[in-house]
């Protein structure tokens, strides 16, 4: 090879280091910059999402403030422009028991379940077609340093505001109970699934687990009781079944895990209530 394709080709690699090093600076630059302005979401730091795996809106421990990384603007746009005439979006946050309560809020759950809604809003859909939810969800290895991501959301039919005896999660069974009673309103599909899970852990031998919670009226005290005194309810139907004592765990969590607010009737009518949990063998 002669001397000057040798030189050209030095001058070529140069010239491309020279750009990727510019690109790269540049990178480092907007990041610390922070988020997007009209937003005023954190920007995640620089490399972490090669060597951790991320969500498109993600959230730390004990922080309430959404992480947008690549995707998530697109994703709140995606809910907002989905909304059709006469739906309402329910955004529900999560939370881990150990998270330290936020000032102003009953869990964090709730703090970024109204983040989003905000996020949301500012993509233009009206609050009031957005109602925040929280749940608690287990704590995994590595969470409290890591990231996770902190919310759901689901549309609404007009028809789907009217709350649900039962009501099936991705985790876990929801049956909900009248005021101050540890009867459950009887409802068809409540038997139903209760039949169908005792047929079920019988064949298995999976555990159950049961929480009972309440409203906020009354003490804590008797809230805690009360919960306590509907997750064995259900655990007398599963043995009436035929599902062994030893299969089913009950505990109750009293007032201090509300879904939703405690400021309405229908609000508390979801609060009350027993979450049902399968455990694998």
């Amino acid at each position: 090879m002669s001397t000057p394709i040798k030189i050209l080709l030095l001058l070529l690699a140069w010239l491309l280091y020279s750009v990727l090093v510019f690109k790269s600076c540049q990178k480092e630059l907007c990041l610390s910059c922070g988020g997007s302005a009209t937003t005023g979401i954190v920007a995640p730091p620089d490399g972490v999402a090669d060597s951790i795996g991320r969500y498109p809106i993600d959230f730390q421990w004990g922080n309430a403030q959404p992480l947008v990384n690549d995707g998530g603007d697109a994703q709140i746009k995606a809910l907002a422009g989905g909304l059709q005439d006469g739906q309402t979006l329910e955004v529900t946050g999560f939370y881990y028991e150990g998270e330290t309560k936020p000032p102003g809020f009953e869990n964090f759950g709730f703090a970024r379940a109204e983040e989003i809604k905000k996020m949301i809003v500012a993509a233009g859909i009206s609050a009031d077609r957005i109602t925040v939810r929280a749940r608690a969800v287990d704590e995994t290895d590595g969470v409290r340093t890591g990231y996770f991501p902190g919310y759901e959301s689901r549309v609404l039919e007009p028809e789907q505001k009217v709350v649900e005896t039962v009501q099936e999660l991705d985790d876990r069974i929801i049956i909900r109970f009248p005021t101050g009673s540890t009867q459950m309103t009887y409802d068809k599909k409540v038997n139903d699934y209760l039949n169908q899970l005792a047929d079920r852990v019988k064949q298995t031998g999976e555990s159950i687990s049961l929480t009972g919670h309440t409203d906020n009226v009354g003490t804590d005290d008797v809230n805690q009781k009360l919960g306590q005194e509907r997750a064995d309810a259900i655990k007398k139907i599963l043995t009436g079944k035929g599902v062994k004592t030893d299969q089913i765990q009950t505990a109750s969590k009293g007032k201090s895990q509300p879904v939703t607010t405690n400021d309405t009737e229908a609000g508390r009518s979801e609060n009350r209530r027993v979450e049902v949990r399968l455990n694998k063998q």
